[in-house]
C-alpha cells in the first residue's frame, strides 16, 4: 500500500499537474499527542505556503471538534495557515469540516482548501476485495466469535467447534476459507492443527470486511407481545439502544434460523403481510445470535453488518460510530 505522502504526491500531481515540493519541519512546543499523530512539512500549494500535518499510520478518526482544535494548537505554535492531510474522513466528519473553513486534503478523493482549491468530488477509494467468495456464515461467524468474544488463536479446530457449536468437519471447511482469504494460517499444535490470525483487533475487522455479509437471511413482520429468550433485540432497536439514534416504530429482534422455524411450527408466532398490522419485526439470521449476546443484543459487529447498507445517512453515521468506539 501506498504511504500517505505518496498518495498525496500522486493526487496533487493529478490535479495540478506538478507535484510540490515537502520540506520535512518541526513545530516546536506541541503536545505529545500531536507529535505523535502527525508528520509535519513546509510546502507552497497554489501560490500560498502552508504547514501540512500528515496522519502517520492509520489512526482512528478524531470528531470535527478535535481536528479543529488540532488545527488551532498548530497553526499557533507554528504561525502560519495549516493543511490536514488524512488517509480517511467519514462524510459527517467532512461536512462539519467544511462548514467549520478548516482545510484538509484526502489523497486520492478530496481537497479542501478555501484560500485556494476547493475538489469534494465524491470518489471515495475502496478497500481492494480479496480473491474469493465472501465467507460463509460458518466462517463469518467464526471470525466473529474470535474478535468479540474469546480469540481462537492457537486453538485445535476441534476445541473451536466444542465452542462455537459446529461439527468438526464443519471447522475443517471453515479453515480452508480462512487461509483462502489470507485472514489466518495453519498451525500445529502436538498432533491437531489450530489457526494462528495473521492480524488482530482493527486490523484482522478491515482486512476481512469485503468478506463479510448481513447475519439477516430474511425478516418477518410478527403479530404478537415482544418475545423474551432467546430473541435478541437487533437492527434500530438495538442501535438505538448503544447510540443517539431513534429506535424505529416497531422494534426489531432476532433469532436464528432453526429456532425461528421450531417457534413458528408451535405457533408461538403469527407471521402477517406487512408493517401495517405487525407489532415487531423479527430478522432470521444465518448464524446463531446468542453466541455474541451483549446484555439483550446482538453483537456490535454483527450489527453494523445488517444495517450497512441502511439508506439513513445519519444511521451510517452512527454505525461508523459503533465501529470506530468498538474495544478493539
Amino acid at each position: 500500500m501506498l504511504s500517505l505522502k505518496r498518495q498525496f504526491f500522486d493526487h496533487l500531481a493529478e490535479v495540478t499537474g506538478s507535484v510540490p515540493d515537502l520540506v520535512a519541519a518541526k513545530v516546536a512546543g506541541l503536545p505529545l499527542f500531536l507529535r505523535e499523530r502527525y508528520q509535519f512539512g513546509h510546502t507552497r500549494l497554489f501560490g500560498q505556503s502552508f504547514l501540512l500535518a500528515l496522519e502517520q499510520g492509520t489512526p482512528e478518526s478524531a470528531t470535527p471538534g478535535e481536528y479543529e482544535k488540532h488545527a488551532d494548537t498548530l497553526r499557533t505554535q507554528a504561525g502560519e495557515p495549516v493543511v490536514l492531510v488524512l488517509a480517511a474522513l467519514p462524510s459527517y466528519v467532512r461536512n462539519r469540516m467544511v462548514r467549520c473553513g478548516l482545510p484538509f486534503i484526502v489523497p486520492g478523493s478530496q481537497i479542501f482548501i478555501p484560500t485556494a482549491l476547493i475538489d469534494l468530488r465524491e470518489r471515495f477509494r475502496q478497500p481492494k476485495p480479496k480473491a474469493g467468495k465472501p465467507l460463509t456464515p460458518a466462517a463469518q461467524c467464526v471470525l466473529l466469535y474470535h474478535l468479540q468474544r474469546q480469540p481462537l488463536e492457537n486453538l485445535p479446530l476441534r476445541e473451536i467447534a466444542e465452542r462455537i457449536g459446529y461439527s468438526p468437519v464443519m471447522l475443517t471447511k471453515v479453515k480452508a476459507e480462512l487461509l483462502a482469504a489470507e485472514l489466518c494460517e495453519p498451525k500445529r499444535i502436538g498432533r491437531s492443527v489450530a489457526l494462528h490470525f495473521t492480524t488482530a483487533g482493527r486490523q484482522l475487522w478491515d482486512a476481512a470486511r469485503p468478506l463479510l455479509s448481513s447475519p439477516v437471511a430474511k425478516t418477518v413482520w410478527i403479530q404478537g407481545e415482544k418475545p423474551g429468550h432467546p430473541a435478541l433485540q437487533a437492527g434500530l432497536t438495538a442501535l438505538s439502544r448503544r447510540t443517539m439514534i431513534a429506535d424505529d416504530r416497531l422494534p426489531t429482534f432476532a433469532l436464528q434460523s432453526e429456532v425461528f422455524q421450531v417457534n413458528l411450527e408451535r405457533g408461538n408466532f403469527r407471521g402477517c403481510p406487512g408493517p401495517e398490522d405487525a407489532d415487531l419485526k423479527m430478522e432470521v439470521w444465518a448464524y446463531n445470535p446468542q453466541l455474541f449476546a451483549d446484555n439483550g443484543s446482538v453483537d456490535p459487529l454483527s450489527l453494523f453488518l445488517s444495517l450497512h447498507n441502511f439508506p439513513d445517512e445519519r444511521v451510517q453515521q452512527q454505525l461508523e460510530l459503533l465501529i470506530n468506539e468498538f474495544p478493539w
